[in-house]
């Protein structure tokens, strides 16, 4: 488990009474960036009744806007961005002092924001026939678990290439989540989430990726470019191919997955899910013994 933290979304037609109405939560883990949010199932029907249209339409908004920020953040954790922190929830129950109100922030231990909600809602909220959203995984977590797991098996950090460039022949690039190289590459690492929106856009970026590699396997020359320090290591074409996903839930993530399995195979790279994450720094090291 890990530590979330949450707040509690209360509408208050009236601030200066301090009468409100429950309208939801938001939970996160402010080390990955896995952000939900959720509201009750019959919270309409009762603002509208103790409310009024007008908080009603307030409290939409907010939550629109809410779930907006928490999928832009995501988007932009793709590239690279850093996650939603709990310094920005803090932030948002001090500005929010009139129809919208957030509780102060309180951790929680749970193994996901969905279920981190699902807590909160049964023993704060108290909502049953509330159906929550199924749970997503950024590829900032995945890739925040390939640093943990690269530096518990000792690996040198300065191996470890973070975000390098990988440049195939003279005209096609792409940019790599991990690189093990100094000099010369010996695994290439790739975080893919299939749990999680925007399944077109990991379509693309698998297809983009995939010919890229594709055209080292064939035999072009390539080079791996650390653009923090401009570090180039060579890459033979049977350089070790590595692949973590967030499996998929939904059918239409395994269906993407499906697309994205065939890429994977063509190319002779090692899939692992989240759990089986540390064989790949396991063999990492032992390729590093051999450089």
């Amino acid at each position: 488990m890990s530590r979330y933290v949450y707040s509690i979304i209360r509408c208050l037609p009236y601030p200066r009474t301090g009468e409100f109405v429950n309208y939801g939560a938001i939970a996160g883990d402010p080390s990955t960036g896995d952000w939900d949010i959720r509201h009750l199932s019959k919270t309409t029907d009762r603002i509208r009744k103790f409310a009024g249209i007008s908080a009603l339409e307030t409290a939409n908004t907010f939550m629109l806007r809410l779930g907006n920020e928490i999928d832009a953040r995501r988007a932009l954790m793709e590239d690279g961005g850093p996650p939603l922190n709990e310094e920005w929830l803090l932030e948002m129950h001090n500005d929010h002092r009139s129809v919208i109100q957030l509780s102060p922030p309180a951790p929680i231990l749970a193994d996901n924001a969905r279920e981190a909600l699902d807590l909160v809602f049964e023993y704060l909220i108290n909502d049953p026939v509330t159906q929550p959203r199924p749970a997503s995984v950024t590829k900032y977590a995945l890739t925040s678990r390939l640093r943990d797991v690269y530096r518990r098996v000792d690996i040198d950090p300065s191996l470890v290439r973070q975000r390098p460039h990988i440049f195939v022949g003279e005209h096609v690039n792409y940019t790599l989540d991990f690189a093990i190289a100094n000099g010369h590459a010996v695994q290439l690492t790739q975080a893919w989430s299939f749990r999680r929106s925007g399944l077109d856009e990991v379509s693309m970026q698998v297809k983009a990726w995939g010919y890229a590699l594709e055209r080292l396997r064939h035999g072009e020359s390539a080079r791996v470019v650390d653009k923090t320090n401009d570090h180039v290591s060579t890459i033979d074409r049977n350089v070790d191919l590595q692949v973590v996903v967030a499996s998929p839930e939904t059918a239409e993530q395994k269906r993407v997955y499906a697309e994205a399995r065939e890429v994977f195979d063509s190319l002779s790279a090692e899939v692992h899910p989240l759990e089986d994450i540390e064989a790949i720094a396991t063999r990492a090291a032992k390729l590093i013994r051999h450089m």
